[in-house]
């Protein structure tokens, strides 16, 4: 093959047409090496997945307003840009700082705040600061004026329109429509703003009050936290904070049971579970196993070989494909249906918990909070849940509606939550509720090992299994269903033994 190109800079391309500038190349490499984005531990600000987005792209796109730079300059969404420079003239004149000092403050934040995104934000310096500087003052405007009723001017295009407000509020809570929440944060305090309230110690109690009112609209919310378990400095965004008002609480009945909660292990696991054994299997190989300690192993001597074998085991479990390991223990079971468990004979009962995590299953009853379903909720729980997908290693929030989904399948599922008064349908149809939660599940990633609700699955399922139950439920829906056929089965049964007493005196008579 005639070689094309024999100078120290170009080889053959292998086809023989062209050659290859090799220092071009390597120039070229290291160029976008150089440019190379380093994922930041402060990253909290996600695109949502593609697999989610094509189920419902619609509950992940803001419809009025952008807020960030992910979404900026998007079609439909130009006209509140001359708005929120007007949001933007009032809050400069409530801080009482000018252009040129909110300039000079973005300024020394620009590393931070692009480190909170995911993406690289291909924006100049300029453009990007200029969109966080906006978009943050508006959202501070709009906190302030849903508290100060005074605030809002009669040609305001927002809060004097009901339908507008309601649209904002579901756009500031979007994962890709959130800002870092210390920029936010970090505005506010320089306005010094009175909120009215004596217990605000610091602006920072003052702004998250004034975020939890804002989100204490939001229909999802029907327990807010208290203002002292909320720590400013943890909270990474909107979307953040009102799913840490969702999970459970530590002062709440709902608490993470002890199947999930962290637990020391042995030196020599916790070695193997760090380099051999994938993640999501660790808790499913820790439970299977009853793994020796080394003094064990020494002290069981040839003798004892058991402990031994199990040691083997463990080992051929880092390396096998888990698939092709005999399980040992028993297999993670989905909850029965509503309706499986209402033939089961299994009574749902609305508790008096506010925390939708509170749910406990105890004799034949299931306790359930009571749940409003609105229009908003799906759009809601899917960015919670996109975000757990991208951010949390706890995904309750997934573990919650997977709950859901299973319990409700059909209309009928549906039908006996509301009779129970567990759930409350806003949305007109009982098909649009399984339809909601049948479809949450689609396109997310469920571990199986270390979800909340293990515990009450099992406990469900293990009741159905029993037959006695059904007898029982099959009698009481289908014969003692209404007071008249309770009453006309005891009657039945009095004559039944009247008549037999009756034929065992005339058998008595006749053998005298």
């Amino acid at each position: 093959m005639e070689v094309v190109g024999t100078s120290r800079q170009g080889t053959s391309s292998g086809n023989g047409d062209a050659s290859i500038d090799t220092e071009r190349l390597v120039k070229s490499i290291r160029e976008k090496l150089d440019k190379l984005y380093s994922p930041s531990r402060e990253c909290c600000i996600y695109k949502v997945p593609k697999t989610l987005k094509k189920i419902n792209e619609e509950a992940y796109t803001p419809v009025r307003v952008s807020i960030g730079p992910l979404h900026h300059g998007k079609e439909g969404l130009e006209d509140m840009e001359e708005h929120k420079l007007r949001y933007f003239n009032d809050f400069m004149q409530q801080s009482g700082k000018s252009l040129e000092e909110l300039v000079e403050i973005m300024k020394d934040k620009e590393e931070e705040i692009r480190k909170c995104y995911a993406e690289t934000i291909n924006l100049k310096s300029e453009l990007f600061l200029e969109i966080i500087l906006v978009d943050a003052a508006f959202v501070i405007e709009v906190l302030l004026k849903y508290w100060f009723d005074v605030l809002g001017t009669p040609n305001d295009r927002i809060f004097r329109k009901p339908w507008m407000i309601h649209d904002i509020k579901l756009d500031l809570l979007l994962l890709e429509n959130q800002l870092p929440f210390f920029v936010l944060q970090y505005l506010f305090e320089m306005t010094n703003i009175n909120l009215g309230i004596e217990d605000d110690k610091t602006m920072s109690d003052s702004f998250i009050r004034l975020t939890l009112n804002w989100l204490e609209s939001v229909s999802i919310i029907q327990e807010l936290p208290v203002l002292e378990n909320v720590n400013p400095s943890s909270v990474k965004h909107f979307l953040d904070l009102l799913r840490s008002c969702l999970m459970p609480m530590e002062d709440s009945q709902a608490s993470v049971p002890e199947e999930i909660k962290p637990s020391k292990v042995k030196q020599f696991i916790d070695f193997l579970r760090s380099h051999l054994i994938p993640r999501q299997s660790l808790q499913q190989t820790q439970q299977e196993f009853d793994i020796p300690s080394a003094t064990e192993l020494h002290e069981a001597g040839a003798n004892n070989s058991s402990k031994v074998k199990q040691l083997i085991y463990f080992l051929r479990s880092c390396l096998i494909p888990r698939q092709s390991l005999q399980q040992t223990e028993r297999e993670f079971e989905f909850p029965p249906t509503a309706t499986e468990l209402h033939e089961a004979g299994v009574k749902f009962k609305v508790n008096s918990s506010k925390n939708l995590f509170d749910i406990k299953f105890s004799g034949d009853v299931l306790e359930m909070p009571h749940r409003k379903i609105y229009d908003s909720t799906e759009c809601l729980l899917r960015n919670i849940i996109a975000y757990e997908q991208c951010h949390c290693d706890d995904k309750l929030m997934l573990d919650y509606t997977v709950l859901m989904d299973y319990l409700i399948n059909t209309r009928k599922d549906v039908e006996l939550l509301v009779q129970a008064k567990v759930i409350e349908n806003w949305l007109g149809d009982n098909d649009d509720v399984s339809n909601l939660f049948n479809g949450l599940g689609k396109g997310v990633v469920f571990d199986s090992d270390r979800c909340y609700f293990t515990k009450l699955h099992r406990e469900l399922s293990d009741y159905c299994k029993i037959r006695k139950h059904r007898w029982k439920a099959n009698l009481r829906h289908n014969y003692c269903n209404t007071p008249w056929r309770v009453l006309s089965i005891i009657v039945a049964a009095i004559l039944l033994g009247l008549t037999f007493i009756q034929s065992l005196c005339s058998l008595i008579t006749c053998h005298k």
